[in-house]
Parts: structure tokens; sequence; C-alpha cells
């Protein structure tokens, strides 16, 4: 305890002096700092037994399947026995309510697990606790500067994407948490099903779905550790109040985190949910269609379908939605078209997974210049699903708003038309697969869940599935893992086939424009070998990140005065190489480049082995130049007397 002593003082003196202070801007500064110096102390504290080697009293307890291994030192547990525990709960509990509230929602998960910084934005957005991302932003970066969390960034991204919480601040969010009716927890810190005074219920693994004393009053239902879900069909008929269901995963890469429901039949009362915000069933198998009352939501803002393996149809009265922002619909492989009512949502800010399947005389489906009239349309990824559809591209240029863009080319083609998928590298296996069958070749299938336990077994099942069906090819920008194994793991072009479907393509190339306005543009499995001509740096000033994977891309073209920051460039295997001379002369301004997996053994081998990146492919200028300035400076000595 006496480690705690100078921990405890100060706490101490921050209340003294905050009583004495009339000023309340001045309070939370003061509050801010010393909670800051406190933190310090702690975590030094909590470092420096780590590096000890721990005895026998020290090791982990084994915990629940279901939970994430957290490691319990024994500072932690002394933390909490102090007095200045006490007091580090005085000062959370007087945050002002909306940081709180906030920061309540981070207690449902566990420990030092990676979470998704938009998932929980899109929460808070649900509970009505932020009225827009951008609000949640500001929320997320209060949490920062208040050292609550641990940002987790990527090399490559100057952005803030992932976070964790450490075991202790956990803990102490809980206390106060339950305090507040925010939650309840049994005695290990697992939410738990007691509606007693709280509104929120936390689906785990050997829990009930709900049961119906709390059922009218729930605000929220979240699934933290539920693979089974199965709901009554009359489930919904009695959450009018509801406003926040994430049925889906929320773990943001990991592909075993499997979870299906019995059927869908429970979502047919989705019309009685008048108060429903945010809907997510991201990665649940066994969705095959939404309903069509899900028009009558008109509050819901965020409508997360990500993954949804087996969803086929979007209904047409999802343009009624009118106050929906966020849309995703990526990784939906069986969906055959976009309905024409997404044109008239209004507010949409996000859309992922927008498929290009048919031509523009098609009038059954939502075409992309359709899409112009959504002025806080910032983010769109989309699918080619077909080469008449390419023509759909002459039109991107009227998305006047467009800061985000990411296209993915994923032509389905039969043997007899003597073509394949135009993917980046297949391995031998697979292709010579391919070859001994008269059906589509289909590549790259994903998972479509039935009613295995496993879901590898479900993912094997799926894909001798889905080849009688029309397949949209996965596309989603944040989906890199998944991504990255795609463009990896399909089988290149040969040249004649690659002629062919230029022959074929029945669109003009010089009448694709980009909007002005995009700073990030992503291209994945291009099917030409020449960089498109459409992407010109002298008309597209504000691009600083620009993503090339997969496809048959041979040259990054002859462009100069790009204002490119960030260019990274994945599993193009027949990328002839630019000196790094003559790359960094094309983009002067680079900060990040990665180069993974691309190009042959060949002459053009030798250039990009001269790329100053590093083992795993990077090189960062800020890092070049620090490890420049670390290096010894060489003394230009005299030359030695002669006689």
């Amino acid at each position: 305890m006496d480690s705690f002593a100078l921990v405890a003082r100060q706490v101490d003196e921050l209340l003294r002096s905050a009583k004495k202070t009339l000023d309340p801007s001045e309070t939370e500064s003061r509050l801010k700092s010393k909670l800051d110096e406190i933190k310090k102390n702690i975590n030094f504290k909590i470092e420096e037994l780590k590096a000890k080697p721990m005895d026998s009293s020290g090791e982990q307890e084994s915990k629940a399947e279901e939970e994430e291994e957290e490691e319990d030192f024994p500072l932690e547990r002394q933390i909490q026995e102090s007095s200045a525990w006490a007091h580090l709960l005085l000062v959370v509990d007087s945050f002002e309510t909306q940081l709180k509230l906030c920061l309540f929602c981070l207690t449902v998960f566990p420990a030092n697990a990676v979470l998704k910084k938009r998932l929980l934005i899109h929460w808070w957005m649900g509970e009505g606790i932020v009225k827009s991302s951008e609000e949640g932003k500001k929320c997320f970066d209060q949490l920062v500067s208040k050292g609550l969390i641990i940002t987790i960034k990527k090399k490559h991204c100057d952005k803030v994407h992932h976070f964790s919480i450490q075991s202790w601040i956990r803990r102490l969010l809980i206390t106060v948490a339950k305090s507040n009716a925010f939650l309840e927890f049994d005695q290990d810190g697992r939410p738990s099903n007691d509606y007693s005074r709280s509104r929120r219920a936390c689906l785990r693994l050997e829990q009930n779905p709900i049961g119906d004393d709390g059922e009218r009053r729930l605000l929220t239902v979240y699934n933290v550790y539920k693979r089974y879900v199965e709901f009554e069909p009359t489930w919904l008929v009695n959450k009018g109040e509801m406003t926040t269901m994430q049925l889906g995963r929320w773990k943001d890469s990991d592909q075993k985190h499997h979870i299906e429901v019995k059927n869908d039949e429970f979502l047919k009362g989705i019309d009685h949910c008048k108060s429903l915000r945010y809907m997510s069933l991201r990665g649940v198998s066994r969705v095959e269609t939404l309903p069509e009352s899900i028009g009558k939501l008109t509050k819901l803002m965020v409508l997360d379908l990500r993954a949804c393996h087996n969803l086929e149809k979007l209904p047409e009265e999802i343009g009624s939605a009118k106050k929906l922002q966020y849309l995703d619909v990526s990784d939906c492989f069986l969906l055959d078209k976009m309905p024409k009512s997404i044109a008239n949502l209004s507010d949409l800010e996000v859309l992922k997974g927008f498929l290009l399947i048919s031509g523009p005389d098609d009038k059954h489906v939502c075409h992309l210049h359709e899409l112009a009239k959504l002025a806080k349309l910032r983010k769109l990824s989309i699918n080619i699903g077909s080469r008449i559809a390419e023509t759909e591209l002459e039109k991107v240029g009227e998305l006047k708003t467009l800061t985000t863009l990411i296209i993915t080319w994923a032509v389905v083609t039969t043997k007899k038309e003597d073509s394949h998928s135009t993917r980046g590298a297949e391995a031998p296996s697979q292709e010579k697969k391919q070859q001994g069958t008269g059906k589509d070749s289909v590549e790259d299938l994903p998972p479509k869940s039935k009613q295995s336990s496993d879901a590898a077994t479900a993912t094997a099942a799926a894909a001798a599935d889905a080849t009688t069906k029309k397949v949209q090819l996965k596309s989603d920008h944040e989906a890199r893992p998944t991504t990255d194994r795609q463009a990896s793991g399909a089988r290149s072009l040969t040249k004649k086939e690659t002629k062919k479907i230029a022959a074929d393509r029945s669109h003009d190339p010089a009448k694709v424009t980009l909007p002005s306005t995009i700073e990030k543009l992503d291209l994945r499995c291009f099917t030409e070998e020449e960089f498109p001509q459409w992407i010109d740096p002298l008309k597209l000033p504000e691009l600083k990140k620009l993503y090339l994977r997969g496809g048959m891309l041979r040259s990054l073209g002859d462009g100069r005065g790009w204002k490119v920051e960030v260019l990274r460039l994945r599993f193009l295997n027949y990328l002839d190489h630019p000196s790094w001379e003559k790359l960094t002369s094309s983009f002067p301004e680079l900060r990040v480049v990665e180069k993974f997996k691309c190009g042959k053994e060949s002459s053009s081998h030798k250039e990009s082995s001269s790329w100053p990146c590093n083992k795993e492919g990077l090189w960062c200028k800020e890092d070049a130049k620090k490890s420049a300035e670390d290096e010894p400076k060489a003394i230009n000595l005299p030359p030695p007397e002669t006689d």
C-alpha cells in the first residue's frame, strides 16, 4: 500500500483544491491535469510489475470461453483496495454526462481487446449519446486526450481506427457504470441479465436471450458472445422503445467469430421498433432478406449488413428510411442488385458495397448517376460485377461530394468464354480445380453458413452452393485481411484473356472522370495492364492516398504532379517497378510507401529491391529522416603531411 501513498495524496490534494475553486473551467482543467498525472503513476507501476517474473500466486485465473484472457496483476488489485480508488471513482463520476455514457459503453467489452472505433461511435449514435459520426469522433478524441483508452495505429495511416482499454480502467468504469444504473454486472465483471435498474441487455453464451420482465423497457440489445441466436417470431413486437440492436460481430477481423440465427422470421416484427436508430446484423448467417417494413424505421441512422453471406435481397422500401446515414452491404455476395430507392436516402453519408451488375438501360436497379443527388455522400465503395456494368463508371464524376472511392472489378465468366475472374494470383491447386469443372468459374467464394457449429465447415459448404447464383465478390475497404487474401489467392489472366476482356469492354475510358474532391482512391483487381488514363493527378488536387491491390497492372503510369502522400501497392504480381528516384520524382510528396508481394523475379525486381522499404514492405519518411539524423557524422580529417 505504500506504493500508492503518492497517488492517494495527489487525489486528496486534487479534491481539496477543487472545492476551493470557484471557476468551473479551472476545476475541469485541474481535474484533467491531475488525473493524467495519477494515470501515469499507475501505468508506470503496472509496466514495472509486468517486467518482473510472476510467482504462482500471480497467475491468471481460468476464464470462461466467452471472455478474452485478461492479465490480472497484483498492482491492479492493490489499486482497487487503496484509498486512491475511491477518489478515482469520484473523478470519473465528475465527467459530464455525455462523456460518462460514452465511457460506460466500453465496459461491455473485455479489457485489452482490439475494438473498432466506428462500431463504438455507431452505438453512441444508436443510444442518442451523439447525434452524428462527427460528434462521436470528437467524444472519442476526448477519451484519448484524457488517457482513458489506448489508441492502436497502423504505420501507413495517420488516423486512429482501433483502440483498447486497460483492465484497471475497465474495472473503474464498471463500478461507476453500475452505480449509475447503466448496466448490471456479475462478480466477475461480466454484463448480467438483471434488468431491474438497467435498460440494456448483453447476449452471452450461456444466457437465454432476454427475459419477459425487462423486454418492454429495453433500449439496447448487444450481442457480445452469443454465436447461435434464437428468437421467437414475435420477439420484436414489444420493442417499441429499443434504439440499438447489435446482433452481429463486434470483432473487426475475427473470421472465427461465427454468428447465425435460427431463421430471419423474427425480423418481420421490425416495424414495431419505431425508435430504432442503429441496427447491425454484421456477419450474421441465415438472414436471406429484410422485410419490406424496414422502410417504417424513420429514425434509423445506421444499418450494418456487412458479410451477411445469405442475404439475397434488399427491399425497395429501404428508401423510406430517410434518416439513414450509413449503409454497409459489402461482402453480401448473393445480392444481385441495388434497390432504386437507395437514391432517395438524402442523409446518406457512407455507402459500402454498391453493386454494378447490369447495363444503364435496366430500369429496375439503382444506377451510379442516380447517387449524384445524395448531397451528403462522402464515402462510396463500388463492386463491378459484369463487363457491361463498367459503362456506369462514366458517371462517377457526377458524384461531386465524394472524398473516398473504392472500386473492385469482380467479373464472373463461364469456361466457354475462355476467361476467368480477374484476380491477382491464384494458387495452382485452385486453378486445377477450376479447370476440371464445367460450371461457371467463380473464385474466392465467401462462406454461406448453414447450421454447422464450425465456421470453416460452413464456409466450405457455401462455396459449392454459391456457384449456381450470381455472386458479388468481396470489396469492403475496411476488411483488409479478407481483401488481401482474396487478391493473393486468385489466378492471374493471360495476355490473351486480358486482350479479349479489353476488346469486349463497351465503355470508353476517355469518358471516365473522377470527382476532383477525392482524397482517397482504392482500386482492386483492375483488369488492364496500363495505368488507367482517367486517373489524372492534375485533376485530383485533393488526392492524398492511392491504394492499388491485385489485378493486372504493369506500370504506375508516367503522370507527374501527384499530391499523393500515402501509396500502397499490394499483390501486383506483374508490376514493373520504377526506380526509387523515378517514383519519388513522380510522387514528390510521399510520406508512406507500402510494397507487398509485388512484381516477379526479373530485371524490375532489382529496381524494387532498391526501394528503401523495411522487411514489412513499409517506408516512412519520418522514420527515414530520424534514422539519417541518428547516423554518426563522418569526420573529415586533414590529409597527412608529406615531406
